[in-house]
Formats: C-alpha cells, sequence, structure tokens
C-alpha cells in the first residue's frame, strides 16, 4: 500500500506526539499542529483516509472525535523512525 509523505508524517506525528505510546489518541487540531496552515484541510482527509485503510483508530468524544494509532500503523510508524 503507497502512503503519501503526509500521510507518513500523520502517522509519525501521532506516534512521537503519544511517546510511542499504542493508546495515545488526539483530536484532529492537535495532529494538525505543527503543520502549515495551507494543508489542514487535507489533513483532515488524509487522516479520514487513514482511518478507513486500517491504519488509524476514531474514539468517539461528546466534544468530537480523536484519533489513534492501530497496530498496523503503529508497526508503520516504528518502520519510519528506523528509516530516519
Amino acid at each position: 500500500m503507497d502512503l503519501t509523505e503526509l500521510d507518513k508524517a500523520i502517522i509519525y506525528t501521532i506516534y512521537r506526539r503519544g511517546n510511542r505510546s499504542k493508546k495515545a489518541h488526539f483530536p484532529i487540531e492537535a495532529i494538525r499542529r505543527g503543520f502549515p496552515t495551507h494543508l489542514h484541510g487535507l489533513i483532515k482527509r488524509r487522516v479520514k483516509y487513514l482511518v478507513s485503510k486500517g491504519f488509524l483508530y476514531v474514539k468517539p468524544h461528546p466534544s468530537g472525535h480523536s484519533y489513534g494509532l492501530t497496530d498496523l500503523g503503529w508497526k508503520t510508524a516504528m518502520k519510519l523512525e528506523e528509516e530516519l
């Protein structure tokens, strides 16, 4: 499965901000933080794509949704870290 550089950056961002934890999850606003503002809409669409492909999961909250790494997403993030 081909991931774009933005997809990889999203996965790696969740991985790093969650201190490499499988249980960490963040709202979309926290995931977008640090990326250029012109990419924020695209990031939201790519997060939904990554959920549909099984890299991320959705955790509903009363105030919205947060997103975390599935096992596939976590393993992908570990591979990305090794490549750095």
